[in-house]
């Protein structure tokens, strides 16, 4: 009866088995990840022996399913206790790339699985010691930043250049790629309001490059009306980096502007040279290069001080005609409808002349008319 009673106790008692070998990643959270951190791990070996181990990574992009990278480490020699390892502990480091999008130092921003295996070399080949599998979203330190135009800002045109810089960091994105979306903002709407529900007037797909002028082929902008604006980044179609909204107002072009615009390009000459005016100080000149030089110094002579040079500047120039448009403010302080003479003297001393009478118009005043 006693013997009975000893061996129930004995198959009750709860039996704790210790595992021999075992593994931890040292990954982050989420954010940026470094290929380089994916060999951050912790082994604690409880044998008394001293384990020869290889370890092998398995990458798996969760959004297509499949493996993106494989990689298997040279022989780690781990003794009793605790070690702490990184990719210098691991070397040689073999790596296959699925795709070359993620050979670059950072792994693309996306949804992830890292499998890891942790295998015994023994006689009788390799023997599976310890598993661990770990998710991790990977997203950019910052997403694309607007810059122009400003936010909350009234520009002229109705065809505007955006602008913003790129994610941080860009290698991230392999291929980077840019959506800019444009939309009306209607009366009692936020900017975020307007970019959620309203249809846009104006997006354009795929952009490498980060800036974009509004093409005049789409219709042009209101005047007088406000407008959202937004970019998202993105390599191929899992993931996405998204800015701020933006906000601007059209308020149309202004008098001065216009006559700027309208201005025309007051031909240089060698004899009897022609004269026009710099409105708000904004020289344009017309120069026919007949040398082979690829650059020409502009002077700015004062004709009521005995043509004295007042200022200069250097263009690059091409065969045949240049357009030459550039703001004397930069230079010098001119006198309402006083004229002043540009010239440029070329590599056989020929002089070519152009006179120009400088006058201010209001820049508050604009033209009050719909362009379409």
């Amino acid at each position: 009866m006693k013997s009975k009673f000893f061996l129930a106790i004995v198959i009750c008692m709860p039996i704790f088995v210790e595992a021999q070998i075992t593994m931890t990643a040292q990954l982050p959270n989420s954010g940026l990840l470094l290929k380089d951190q994916l060999w951050n791990i912790v082994i604690t070996n409880n044998t008394g022996n001293i384990a020869e181990l290889r370890l092998q990574v398995d990458v798996v992009d969760i959004s297509m399913g499949q493996s993106v990278i494989n990689a298997n480490t040279g022989k780690i020699l781990i003794g009793k206790g605790m070690k702490l390892l990184s990719i210098k502990d691991l070397q040689p480091i073999a790596y296959n790339y699925v795709s070359a999008d993620f050979s670059g130092n950072y792994l693309p921003c996306g949804s992830y699985t890292f499998n890891y295996h942790l295998v015994q070399e023994t006689n009788k080949g390799d023997m599976p010691v310890a598993d661990e599998i770990t998710k991790l979203n990977i997203f950019p330190l910052s997403p694309p930043l607007l810059s122009l135009p400003l936010d909350k800002s009234a520009i002229e045109t109705s065809l505007p250049q955006f602008a913003w810089m790129p994610p941080v960091p860009m290698q991230m994105f392999n291929p980077l790629l840019y959506d800019l979306t444009v939309v009306a903002i209607e009366p009692g709407q936020s900017p975020m309001e307007a970019m959620e529900f309203n249809k846009p007037v104006y997006n354009n797909y795929n952009l490498q490059s980060p800036s974009e002028k509004m093409a005049s082929s789409f219709q042009h902008l209101e005047t007088n009306k406000s407008y959202a604006w937004q970019v998202l980044a993105r390599s191929g179609g899992n993931c996405t980096a998204v800015s701020e909204v933006w906000q601007f107002k059209v308020n149309g072009p202004s008098i001065a502007s216009k006559i700027i615009d309208q201005s025309p390009f007051i031909k240089m000459k060698r004899d009897n040279p022609d004269k026009g005016i710099a409105p708000n100080g904004i020289l344009k000149a017309s120069y026919i290069n007949e040398t082979t030089e690829s650059s020409a110094i502009v002077q700015i002579a004062d004709l009521a001080n005995s043509e004295k040079n007042i200022a200069q500047f250097k263009i690059t120039v091409t065969s045949g005609e240049n357009l030459i448009q550039f703001d004397l403010n930069k230079l010098i302080k001119l006198q309402e409808g006083k004229v002043y003479k540009a010239q440029i003297i070329n590599s056989r001393n020929e002089r070519w002349v152009m006179q120009f009478e400088f006058h201010q118009y209001d820049e508050s005043k604009t033209v009050n008319t719909n362009q379409q």
